[in-house]
């Protein structure tokens, strides 16, 4: 049987290419977010730019935080399917020195979009704003547990809150369209999902090998008798054609215009 340690944590981070954090809002909502993993002083890390202030806020409030490995796509062998609890640290970085030194090698291996951006000193110059990063570490993450490895598109995490707790799991979802999602845990002998727990389903997808493009789909609400009772949804699960020159165009000037607020108004 396959032994799952902090060894374990550590090698999953440093070869898997995506994983899903999930926290706890000011309104005990679970939150959920595709992140691409990193190993930061021999902790699991990852990275938001300055864009995403707000969520990074959030996330150094949230007192429970998960991080939840079940996507074997462009991992490296060696990875095993997992989650773990902890503390997180959200280090801010505006100057993107610690990045630039310990953590930038790692997010151009994994994460191809950002090639385009600062794959040389050239292009970390053009684009300064976007090397400034808040950087999440989980710390003093307890023993990780296995979870089902995504299998099918149909494979998604759920995050929810039970007697004080988060809790993450790989679920299959058999009707993402309907009001009350239909949820089975994916792997056997699992604890039955809690009822009337809040919780918040993620479907992300993303093109092979270079991800562009990318989506992602949240749902969230109430579990009841298997299913949940959606009361609020955002984006969608529709891959669609890689965006345009145009699209490209406006969707950097975006990404800069924000980058460039959170960085005016730091942590």
């Amino acid at each position: 049987m396959h032994e799952y340690n902090r060894q374990t944590l550590i090698t999953s981070a440093e070869l898997a290419a995506v994983a899903t954090f999930a926290h706890t809002g000011d309104d005990d909502m679970p939150r959920l977010t595709s992140v691409t993993p990193l190993l930061l002083d021999g902790c699991p890390a990852f990275t938001l730019t300055y864009a995403r202030l707000e969520l990074a806020r959030e996330i150094a409030a949230s007192p429970q935080a998960t991080l939840v490995f079940h996507d074997s796509r462009l991992a490296y062998a060696g990875w095993s399917p997992l989650t773990a609890s902890g503390r997180v640290e959200v280090v801010s970085d505006p100057d993107g020195e610690l990045f630039y030194e310990k953590l930038l090698h790692q997010e151009l291996d994994k994460f191809p979009p950002d090639r385009q951006l600062i794959d040389s000193p050239l292009l970390r110059r053009e684009n300064w704003w976007y090397m400034p990063r808040l950087i999440v570490r989980l710390v003093e993450a307890g023993e990780p547990r296995p979870v089902a490895r995504r299998e099918t598109p149909d494979h998604s995490v759920l995050a929810y809150v039970s007697g004080g707790g988060l809790t993450a799991e790989t679920v299959h979802v058999e009707d993402w369209n309907v009001d009350r999602i239909p949820i089975r845990l994916s792997r056997s002998g699992e604890p039955s999902l809690p009822e009337g727990s809040s919780a918040t389903l993620l479907y992300h997808d993303f093109a092979v090998p270079d991800m562009d493009p990318r989506t992602s789909f949240l749902a969230a609400g109430r579990l009841e008798n298997g299913r949940l009772f959606v009361t609020r949804r955002r984006g969608s699960r529709t891959l669609g054609e890689r965006p345009g020159l145009f699209a490209r165009w406006r969707a950097h000037r975006d990404l800069k215009r924000r980058c460039k607020a959170g960085l005016k108004s730091q942590l």
